[in-house]
């Protein structure tokens, strides 16, 4: 069910103009990363995830879900099946972890303009309405405010609320606002895509010894060294390890960072999936990328004729500033 969902949604957004990239085949093996795909249509970035049930999210895959965010400024397009209870319904957002959630019929509403005005809430949905639009409508009918409260069911102070949008009503309580007032506009579109992440990445994200490999630990202390910060993906859900950024607002405005980062510490080969992560990622996002590996490692002629430049750690241990970091990753 979730492969038929990931496919519709490809095909929707492909004939919206939209540009799509996938890792893999959608009838694959399930995915274990924080986005099914990634997509990108002029200054709009989001990345689309499906998950069955939103009331078992995976914690780790809620934190990436909002740092990868954060990393492209993009917006996650979360499409849900189901809660606990029952299916999700149609025109209604339903909230998780301060991440918005909707169904498939709801993604294809909104790429024809027709948005949400319902969030669900525990005990029935609430509803967005325009407050200054209800107050010049019930100015309109030649109704107080006493008046319409007394119609609606609701405290004058309530319906003040509603008035300078503090409070939202009850599906309910909406649905006479419409019939009182008989203007169906009154209802507030929500653009899912405008919706604030909440999310904080701290300068120098570290980890416990026992989280990261002895390589990973070599290579966030390197990282230190040289006066970059790090961010680090450990749990698997985004399918590279690192992001990279300057401690200086000056490198940081000049376009080189964030840099993305895959490591690869086995002997004898390169991690195929992650270089394919990496090559992506800089193809949509116009981002830099890097691949670190161990010394004893080959380079394959196939990986040496792709653009991500592929760093040695004998090489890394070298640097000893920030400029010397990024006449690296540029001469590299």
């Amino acid at each position: 069910m979730i492969e038929e969902i990931i496919e519709k949604l490809n095909v929707l957004l492909q004939k919206a103009n939209y540009e799509t990239l996938a890792l893999g085949n959608f009838a694959a093996k399930k995915n274990k990363f924080c986005f099914d795909l990634l997509v990108k249509k002029n200054d709009l970035v989001f990345s689309v995830k499906v998950i069955p049930n939103i009331d078992n999210l995976n914690p780790n895959i809620v934190r990436d879900i909002k740092s990868l965010s954060t990393i492209l400024k993009s917006k996650p397009l979360l499409i849900g099946i189901r809660n606990r209870y029952q299916k999700l319904e149609d025109n209604t957002i339903y909230l998780r972890e301060d991440l918005p959630f909707i169904t498939l019929n709801t993604f294809e509403n909104i790429l024809n303009s027709n948005y949400p005005h319902i969030l669900a809430r525990r005990g029935g949905g609430v509803v967005f309405l325009d407050g200054l639009l209800m107050k010049a409508l019930r100015e309109d009918h030649l109704l107080s405010r006493k008046e319409l409260s007394d119609k609606l069911g609701v405290t004058k102070r309530t319906l003040c609320a509603y008035e300078n949008e503090s409070m939202r009503p009850s599906e309910k309580i909406a649905k006479k606002i419409l019939e009182l007032l008989e203007n169906d506009k009154l209802f507030r579109k929500i653009n899912i895509f405008e919706w604030p992440i909440k999310v904080e990445i701290k300068n120098f994200e570290l980890f416990e010894g026992e989280e990261l490999t002895e390589f990973e630990t070599h290579v966030q202390e390197i990282i230190k060294d040289i006066g970059v910060s790090s961010y680090w993906y450990k749990k698997g859900s985004i399918p590279f390890k690192l992001s990279l950024y300057s401690i200086s607002d000056k490198k940081e405005s000049e376009g080189f960072y964030p840099l993305f980062s895959g490591i690869t510490e086995e002997q004898g080969k390169i991690n195929e999936m992650s270089f394919k992560c990496l090559k992506m990622f800089t193809k949509l996002f116009h981002k830099k990328s890097l691949f670190i590996i161990n010394n004893g490692i080959k380079i394959p002629e196939k990986f040496r004729k792709e653009k991500i430049p592929i760093v040695k750690i004998g090489n890394l241990e070298k640097v000893d500033d920030e400029e010397e970091f990024i006449e690296l990753i540029q001469d590299s």
